[in-house]
C-alpha cells in the first residue's frame, strides 16, 4: 500500500507545472494597474468621507432648525392662554385671587423665557409696521408716530416675531 501511495504522489509531482515567470515589463504593467486601482479607491474613499461630513453638518443644521420651529410653534399655541390669564387678572376684583392668577401667568412666562420667548413692549417706541400691528390711531401731536398704548402684547424668540404687538399709534 505504501508503494501505491508513493507512486500516486510521484504522479502528482510530475503533473505539477509551474507557471512561467513574468517578465519585468509585465510586472511593471501589473504594478501600474494595482496603483491605478489604489488611487481610484483612495479617491473614492476621500469623496465618501467628505460626503459623510457634509451629511453630518446638514443633518445637524436641519435638526437645529426643526427644534427652533417646534419651540416657536409651541409658544404660539401657548400665547392665547396668557391672554386669557391677562383677561382674568383684569376682571378679577378679589386681590388674593388676582395674585394667584398673576402667579400662574408668571409661571407660563418663566417657562417661555427658558426657551428664549420674550414679551415685546413697544410703548413709546416709533411705530414700525414690520414689528407692530396698528389697531387704532389717536390724535397726539407731541408723540406723533409713536406707540401710545399696547392693546395686546407681542412676543419674539431669537429675533423672530412670534406674534406682533397690537398697538395704538399717535398721529
Amino acid at each position: 500500500m505504501n508503494k501505491n501511495k508513493q507512486k500516486h504522489n510521484e504522479e502528482e509531482i510530475l503533473e505539477f507545472k509551474p507557471e512561467p515567470e513574468e517578465t519585468v515589463e509585465e510586472q511593471e504593467v501589473e504594478l501600474e494597474k494595482v496603483d491605478e486601482k489604489y488611487e481610484a479607491l483612495n479617491s473614492q474613499y476621500i469623496r465618501l468621507q467628505a460626503d459623510f461630513e457634509n451629511f453630518k453638518k446638514r443633518n445637524a443644521s436641519t435638526a437645529s432648525y426643526m427644534y427652533a420651529n417646534g419651540v416657536n410653534d409651541f409658544a404660539v399655541e401657548i400665547l392665547p392662554m396668557i391672554d386669557y390669564l391677562d383677561m382674568a387678572i383684569n376682571a378679577q376684583k378679589d386681590e388674593e385671587q388676582r395674585k394667584g392668577i398673576e402667579m400662574a401667568k408668571n409661571a407660563f412666562l418663566a417657562v417661555l423665557g427658558k426657551f428664549g420667548v420674550n414679551e415685546m413692549s413697544p410703548l413709546d417706541e416709533v411705530f414700525d409696521p414690520n414689528k407692530h400691528e396698528a389697531v387704532m390711531k389717536v390724535e397726539d401731536s407731541e408723540r406723533s408716530g409713536k406707540i401710545v398704548e399696547v392693546v395686546k402684547v407681542g412676543y419674539q424668540r431669537d429675533g423672530k416675531i412670534l406674534r406682533h404687538p397690537m398697538v395704538v399709534v399717535a398721529e
